[in-house]
């Protein structure tokens, strides 16, 4: 089993950096077509005008936000995913608001954005230095939404295999990581979820106390 999840990892991290074209793709298959509108969970939870996106990705929530308003910038370690999400938005006329930044050194000052964004984040959603960080660039009262996994309710054998492949997909202590809770004494944290016809999606939104 450990060879197995060693080639899992090895997979992942090629499918987020060589093969970031096939995320979008991906993505929609594994999800029944979901995987946006999972994403789009968020957007109701967004609060203020200035929003900062971590590990955009592909950048289609980010193109919502832009489209919303909202002045936004999105930061990703992987330089494939910048290349692609800042293709996409040249086809579409605008320029990505995009940098290259670990989540624990982000490039911007204190208090700076209103707030912050992440959708099916890697486990450095729980590093703590990761947390204070999006904590020190959030304003007081500020908001982080995060998005965790989406599952369907639906009994069908097809939606019973894709929930089941999660598990097969991660090592025992991946998922139990995957398991912990968000909490920092910098935030008040709520949870809740979101039903979307079959399946439901949970977000986190964590607001930095003031003081």
């Amino acid at each position: 089993m450990r060879l197995w999840y060693r080639f899992v990892k090895f997979a992942f991290f090629h499918f987020y950096n060589e093969f970031a074209w096939t995320y979008d793709l991906v993505s929609r298959l594994v999800s029944r077509g979901k995987w946006h509108d999972w994403q789009r969970a968020a957007l109701p939870e967004v609060r203020g005008d200035r929003v900062l996106e971590v590990a955009f990705g592909t950048g289609n929530l980010l193109w919502d936000l832009v489209t919303e308003g909202h002045h936004c910038a999105g930061v990703d370690l992987s330089p494939y995913m910048a290349r692609f999400t800042a293709r996409k938005f040249r086809r579409r006329g605008r320029e990505a608001p995009i940098c290259r930044a670990r989540v624990q050194e982000l490039p911007f000052r204190d208090v700076t954005f209103d707030s912050a964004v992440a959708t099916f984040p890697d486990y450095f959603i729980l590093d703590p230095v990761a947390q204070e960080e999006m904590a020190r660039v959030l304003v007081p009262g500020g908001r982080l939404v995060v998005v965790e996994g989406g599952r369907f309710l639906k009994e069908d054998l097809w939606s019973r295999l894709l929930n089941w492949a999660f598990r097969v997909t991660v090592s025992p202590r991946t998922w139990k990581e995957a398991q912990k809770q968000f909490t920092h004494s910098l935030f008040s944290v709520e949870r809740r979820e979101v039903v979307d016809g079959g399946s439901v999606v949970g977000v986190v939104v964590a607001v930095k106390k003031s003081g």
